[in-house]
């Protein structure tokens, strides 16, 4: 890995210059500056600054929005620090998405093909034309080579190293072939799928030797492997099915460090690269977090955009995220988060300010060290944001300030960490088991829950009781991380305690460090099924025991647990004696959470507000509490994420007596004593205290 930056240092929003008049340029990065952010974050748009094929403008001679150079020379007088991010591809609803017209109007030899062969679609948002370009397609690599070549030259002399602004860069956006990422959308370019081409090559490396291809079909050469074309017999020919998401996995991963070496060829050093991954569900596929932060060194930042609507699920699907950055990259952060929104229906989409403050201050609960929100400004359908395209500032501003000064506030910021009581286990070939049937995974709206059946189990059903654990585990007062079985299986032994929401098959490797695990002394909960063979189908006693035990039983100096049938239900309708049970279970084999936040039930008023009758009491929890620590500082977050204000009693498992000071907010101060403390929290609000003992 690369040497990364303070964490920090990324707090940034986005400013594009070339949808601002340059008379207000200023007056928008003195806004920025003056809400706390360490910097900002620029798209560098191909399709704005290609006046026609080989010729740039970036001094602004055809369009003053256009000049560049005094963009960053005035980017720096300011005193900010700039992400820098030249594409190719910016998405950023423009109309073909940061490309050139000719570029996504071209040779469809040059483009993604589909399983049927036929050129995929591209971004298709506003100019509904076009197609997306093959990643790794020597033609379109040479297009960008001839783009950055350009751009980099003016970029090159404004890095950190020669005491200019821009200090990381990010590669490509949003890497999933424009949403085009489902299974069989991408991709069948002859370049990647024809003899000798890069799916043969990758086969070629990872078995060595045809003849070690775990597959139904024997071959002589790695060349006569086909890839799937569509779903057929998938039991018996599971690993090939799987293989296709791996390969395109690792394809993501490979062009993202071509993009990478582009740039260094071209002058970029003394930068640190990054890559924004757009939300997916199940998060990860293909979007695979450890072979994106390969391809950039390290550094890989989530966009998170979650409306006002989305309400609780739109936090709880956000922490889970979150929870599984924490778990494999070196550094977790937001890329693009939600400073405003681009739909014209105001009803439900607007973003006022306690949502802008309570989502970002939600997020750094849950591990994320920095926020660039997206955007600062307004723009052409953009509403909503901290100020206006002339520099106004609005409420927005205001709650940015509030949440990077929690940061600010903080010196050991960077080095602080959640605290958690349990692990749930992300194992990936249960969520490529959901992504081989799932027609559109670049979006966090549905789980795909069906075809195609694996030995008697539909996809996604597993993924859907790994989401509602952790769901679950907060209802219990435990605050659960993720472990990654397949990326960081190392991180295992930071955790006692490990749920595990299983099918009915698992890999061999996979069983055997989940046995070596508990032998050591953790604590297996597995729910949903119980695994009995493997990626093959041949049969596997898993862990030993020759099936599910009826009580928990030691294995090692650890211990099996196994909870017969499905635990979690759908957000916010979570079954009382579910919680009830998950409480014991944890509280028998993790003891006592690090802090719990307990709240009294409330009541309905009318039932417009959801419920059968007026008057029904709300049963679940309403507050959630997440500790931090870092050498020398301990530091609380509150929660309440529901739409009515409670008085929240906390109780701390370790810390018996001392303070809670408010950072920001209203700074109050609360007593611990006896290990208790009592705080009241408005509706769709997060407060964060020091605590000092």
């Amino acid at each position: 890995m690369a040497k990364l930056p303070a964490a920090f240092d990324l707090f940034a929003a986005e400013v594009q210059y070339w949808r601002l008049e340059p008379q207000y340029w200023r007056k928008v990065l003195e806004a920025a500056a003056d809400a706390g952010l360490p910097g900002i974050s620029s798209y560098v748009p191909w399709e704005v600054h290609e006046v026609e094929k080989g010729r740039f403008d970036f001094d602004g001679s055809t369009d003053p929005r256009r000049n560049l150079l005094g963009y960053l020379e005035l980017v720096n007088e300011v005193g900010l620090r700039l992400a820098y991010r030249p594409g190719p591809f910016v998405c950023n609803e423009m109309a073909w998405g940061g490309h050139p017209r000719r570029i996504v109007m071209g040779d469809a030899g040059m483009m993604v093909w589909q399983a049927d062969n036929s050129p995929a679609p591209g971004y298709m948002l506003q100019a509904r034309e076009g197609w997306q370009p093959s990643y790794l397609h020597p033609a379109y690599l040479d297009e960008v080579r001839t783009w950055f070549a350009a751009v980099d030259a003016v970029a090159r002399e404004f890095t950190a190293g020669k005491r200019g602004p821009i200090a990381t860069c990010n590669l490509d956006n949003e890497v999933s072939y424009i949403v085009r990422d489902s299974y069989f959308g991408a991709d069948y370019n002859p370049c990647v799928v024809g003899r000798g081409g890069l799916y043969h090559q990758w086969l070629a490396r990872t078995y060595g030797s045809p003849d070690r291809l775990p597959y139904k079909q024997r071959v002589a050469a790695f060349e006569e492997v086909e890839p799937p074309r569509k779903l057929d017999d998938v039991e018996a020919n599971l690993r090939w099915y799987f293989d296709w998401v791996a390969f395109k996995e690792w394809l993501m991963g490979e062009y993202l460090k071509t993009l990478r070496a582009m740039h260094e060829e071209c002058g970029l050093r003394g930068v640190s690269y990054y890559t924004n991954i757009n939300p997916h569900r199940p998060e990860g596929v293909p979007t695979n977090f450890r072979r994106f932060a390969e391809g950039t060194g390290g550094l890989v930042g989530y966009d998170f955009y979650r409306n006002p609507w989305l309400s609780y699920s739109g936090y709880s699907s956000m922490a889970r995220v979150l929870k599984l950055m924490n778990a494999t990259l070196p550094v977790t952060w937001s890329a693009e988060f939600m400073g405003g929104w681009w739909f014209v229906n105001l009803q439900g989409n607007r973003v006022p300010r306690n949502h802008t403050e309570f989502m970002s201050l939600a997020a750094m609960a849950n591990g994320c060290k920095a926020i660039s929100w997206f955007m600062f400004h307004d723009r052409h359908c953009w509403g909503d944001a901290p100020v206006s395209q002339m520099g106004h500032r609005r409420e927005n501003h205001e709650a940015l300030r509030s949440v990077v000064g929690v940061a600010r506030g903080l010196k050991q910021w960077n080095s602080l960490k959640p605290v958690s009581d349990l692990a749930i286990a992300y194992y990936r070939p249960y969520m490529w088991h959901s992504h081989l049937g799932d027609p559109m995974p670049c979006a966090d709206n549905d789980l795909h829950v069906g075809d195609p059946v694996l030995w008697g189990e539909k996809g996604g059903a597993a993924v859907a009781e790994y989401e509602g654990l952790f769901r679950l585990a907060g209802q219990a007062g435990y605050h659960a991380a993720a472990v990654d079985l397949s990326d960081a299986p190392e991180k295992l032994a930071e955790h006692k305690l490990v749920w595990l929401a299983a099918e009915p098959f698992i890999e061999e490797s996979a069983a055997r460090l989940l046995a070596a695990w508990v032998r050591k002394g953790g604590t297996l909960v597995v729910s949903h099924a119980w695994p009995r063979v493997d990626l093959a189908g041949q049969p596997l006693d898993f862990l030993g025991l020759g099936g599910p035990p009826d009580t928990p039983q030691k294995l090692g100096k650890g211990n099996v647990v196994w909870w017969p049938g499905t635990a979690a239900a759908e957000p916010g309708k979570e079954e009382l004696d579910a919680v009830a049970r998950v409480r014991s279970t944890l509280s028998l084999f993790a003891g006592k959470p690090a802090v719990r936040a307990l709240t009294e039930p409330v009541t309905t008023m009318h039932s417009s507000e959801g419920r059968r009758t007026a008057g029904e009491p709300e049963p679940h929890n309403l507050v959630e509490a997440i500790l931090h620590q870092a050498p020398g500082a301990k530091v609380l977050y509150l929660l309440n994420h529901h739409d009515r204000a409670v008085n929240a009693a906390v109780r701390f498992g370790r810390i018996r007596s001392g303070w809670l000071t408010e950072i920001g907010g209203i700074v109050a101060r609360f007593p611990i004593i006896e290990g208790m403390t009592e705080v009241d929290l408005d509706r769709k609000s997060a407060r964060v205290f020091r605590i000092t003992q």
